[in-house]
């Protein structure tokens, strides 16, 4: 059985580009009171005036664009969206980045370092402050994090991504198992090559954003009692699984 999302106070990362743009304004339509981010100020603007646009019912919005390698900047982020909105009902890991695509023996430590941050340490934090500031005392909760098929394969010349996406996978299926008695949902996405900006080209044949899209909100939709820890959506075209 699925629940309705209005009037839910949600966080989503990553909001000013790709999957996050699309899942903030989709989720705008759907009455959510929603607080997202993004890196980019004059991309923000965009979104914000798309999600007002989109629904100008009473439904309350916050947002701020900042760095998310700035840890205390997150913790800031999420407290005023706790303030404005009231607990956080879910959270939306969308964020990430892939600025090196080189091999091991290669890759710059610097340009890994940066990926490490935004793929793996930026996300946990947002999970650690969401949960400390919201859920733990709701006794409740959900959520998603986006991450990739790379995780469930090794592939040449993406050893940053794959590195930095495979430890924060690691991290939220350790997660799951620690606050599941309390209530609270830690699901994962795993989507297989998706055509967004992402990439430096386009991909018609892999899938399409609102793909995606459908299926976080699919899984933020559960009953109470159900919880889609896992969910897998590749492009027919990709083969890289056992």
């Amino acid at each position: 059985m699925s629940v309705t999302l209005k009037h839910k106070n949600i966080l989503v990362t990553g909001a000013t580009s790709g999957i996050g743009r699309l899942l903030t304004e989709r989720l705008s339509t759907l009455g959510c009171n929603l607080a997202f981010c993004g890196r980019s100020s004059e991309k923000m603007q965009q979104v914000v005036s798309s999600v007002t646009n989109l629904n100008s019912a009473a439904s309350k919005h916050y947002h701020q664009a900042f760095d998310i390698s700035d840890y205390s900047a997150i913790e800031h982020f999420v407290s005023n969206a706790t303030s404005h909105l009231g607990d956080i009902d879910i959270l939306i890991n969308c964020a990430g980045a892939n600025t090196s695509r080189d091999s091991v023996a290669n890759i710059d430590i610097e340009a890994l370092e940066w990926m490490l941050k935004v793929n793996m340490l930026a996300p946990c934090v947002f999970m650690q402050q969401v949960y400390k500031q919201s859920m733990k005392e709701q006794q409740k909760g959900m959520i998603i994090n986006v991450m990739s098929t790379v995780c469930s394969f090794s592939n040449e010349g993406i050893a940053g991504y794959t590195a930095a996406k495979s430890g924060f996978d690691a991290l939220t299926k350790v997660f799951r198992k620690e606050v599941r008695e309390e209530g609270i949902k830690v699901c994962a996405i795993y989507p297989g090559g998706v055509d967004t900006p992402f990439r430096d080209s386009e991909r018609p044949e892999y899938l399409e954003p609102n793909s995606v899209v459908d299926a976080i909100i699919y899984m933020a939709s559960q009953s109470n009692n159900v919880c889609v820890d896992e969910l897998v959506v590749r492009p027919l075209i990709e083969k890289n699984y056992s």
